[in-house]
């Protein structure tokens, strides 16, 4: 009967001593994640996370900080670098700051970070799963479509990639053929112009000639009524006398015109024609001008005048074809052709043709030659311009083969596309792989922002964030640059811009492009998850 009361008594005090110790642990493990349990055993020493030191383990969560990390108090406020662990059950367990255990907060979702003090907290940890969840089966709904988006991209941009390939070498062996035939055109072209240029040259030589004709005609008309006029007393010869009258030959014009000053002119007391001609006209022709007719005066003979023009004009007419003769036969031919055609010389009609510079019309002749090197020229540029066009599709396949556009092409899509976000003041426009403008809404030159530079996403994706550098610079700053953030997006369009740094904007942009595959095929388990 004693042994059986005995027994009693140690089962109760051992069921006692369980309970006892069980309520210690768990009240000791209070904060302390589930991964570092390991390291607080109630029935050894304590050592501290850091290894700075090792304390009887009652002194764990004693409210007393003897760890220099904090670790000895995970579930009270003593050390100020300690962390509390939040448990949060059917949530996402959490680490805080320890000195948040028992300030009247509730911080963990589960109210455990207040477990000393009298306030009630709700537990929140269950809306919270479900708001998590909510967003992440959102979030994979977005990028299983942008997925799907992105990978018709990448089928997009492995056929475009063979197409461009494929044309490049058409287009290579085309301009091939066609530099060939610009050299056969080229030929073509300069044999037709060589008797073109002949033959023109042959046309303006004899214009000019005629022209010197002429030329020299209205000179020698000039210069005799100017010796008429000046022959007042009609011996034949200009005197200091005559030419005194024209004051406006004082080249000083703040004295009388002296003789001393005339004769300097004539060069002798009075000169014939022929001095005048050769010595006098010359000097005195841009400021002679005639004396008002205060009496009659013996006028010219017209008719004497006339028939020494005639003579003259005939003599020139005369010299000009020997000479012509003398120097190449077949320009007589050319000049008695243009000459029965325009009446140069004798045959022109001086009064209306003494001071016209306007070249004569081409003969049929030239104009054939004319004819047959334009065609020449117009079939040689018409291959030229084909050459520079193939040239320039070949540069634009090239620069956008050279375009990195992601490991797969998944940014392909962005090659010479251009996108604006309007705001407030401003358009941002970006064109992909070339720059980004800002455009003043309300008038004013536009402000390069940057021109493309790089990609410049985290090591382990590079592909969501490049660079536009080298804008315009700022007034007293550095120059202009843009930072492009990419996100999962099912359209390509900029959602944001900003300029959080003086001259740096950044900028955020949704695009199939950035959708992750991971994430789109994350199972979910309707019964069950994991936080």
């Amino acid at each position: 009967m004693m042994l059986s009361s005995y027994v009693t008594f140690l089962l109760i005090s051992s069921l006692f001593t369980i309970i006892f110790c069980g309520n210690i642990e768990h009240t000791v493990l209070r904060g302390v994640p589930t991964s570092l349990h390991s390291k607080y055993v109630p029935s050894k020493n304590f050592s501290c996370l850091d290894g700075s030191s090792t304390i009887p383990f009652e002194f764990v969560n004693d409210d007393y900080c003897d760890c220099r990390d904090g670790s000895d108090e995970p579930g009270t406020s003593a050390c100020p670098n300690g962390q509390f662990f939040c448990e949060n059950k059917g949530y996402i367990g959490t680490l805080i700051p320890s000195h948040l255990v028992g300030d009247g907060v509730c911080d963990c979702c589960d109210g455990s970070d207040e477990y000393e003090t009298t306030i009630v907290c709700n537990n929140t940890c269950f809306e919270l799963a479900q708001k998590t969840k909510a967003e992440r089966e959102a979030k994979q709904a977005l990028h299983e479509a942008g997925v799907i988006k992105k990978k018709e991209i990448i089928a997009t941009s492995v056929v475009t990639k063979a197409t461009r390939q494929t044309r490049l070498i058409e287009l290579e062996q085309d301009l091939r053929k066609l530099e060939y035939e610009l050299k056969g055109k080229e030929e073509l072209k300069q044999q037709a112009e060589i008797p073109e240029n002949e033959a023109k040259g042959k046309h303006q030589k004899l214009w000019e000639e005629q022209r010197a004709v002429r030329e020299a005609i209205a000179r020698d008309n000039q210069m005799r009524e100017m010796f008429a006029d000046l022959d007042t007393n009609n011996d034949s010869l200009v005197s200091i006398e005559e030419l005194q009258k024209h004051t406006e030959l004082d080249t000083d014009h703040e004295n009388e015109f002296t003789a001393e000053e005339v004769r300097s002119i004539l060069g002798a007391d009075s000169v014939n024609f022929d001095e005048f001609n050769v010595t006098v006209f010359e000097q005195i022709s841009n400021s002679y001008q005639k004396l008002p007719q205060i009496s009659i005066e013996t006028p010219v003979n017209q008719d004497d005048l006339a028939a020494t023009t005639e003579a003259h004009l005939k003599q020139e007419e005369e010299e000009e074809e020997e000479s012509a003769a003398a120097t190449e036969g077949d320009y007589e031919e050319d000049l008695s052709h243009h000459e029965a055609s325009t009446h140069v010389a004798t045959s022109l009609d001086h009064g209306k043709h003494i001071h016209d510079d306007t070249v004569p019309e081409y003969d049929d002749e030239t104009k054939r030659l004319i004819e047959t090197a334009d065609h020449a020229r117009n079939e040689y540029n018409e291959v030229e311009r084909k050459v520079h066009d193939i040239k320039r599709q070949i540069d634009d396949l090239k620069r956008q083969s050279d375009v990195d556009v992601g490991i797969h092409g998944e940014y392909s899509a962005f090659i010479d596309q251009c996108y604006d976000y309007e705001e407030r003041e401003y358009t941002y426009r970006i064109c992909m792989f070339k720059d980004a403008k800002q455009i003043p809404k309300g008038g004013g030159s536009e402000v390069t922002i940057g021109y493309w530079d790089s990609w410049c996403g985290p090591t382990d994706n590079k592909y969501l964030r490049m660079k536009y550098a080298n804008g315009a610079t700022c007034w007293n700053g550095p120059a202009r640059s843009l930072t492009v953030t990419f996100r999962c997006g099912i359209e390509h369009k900029t959602v944001d811009v900003r300029e959080p740094t003086r001259c740096e904007y950044a900028m955020l942009f949704e695009t199939p492009s950035a959708c992750d595959e991971t994430i789109a095929i994350a199972s979910v388990h309707p019964d069950h998850e994991e936080f």
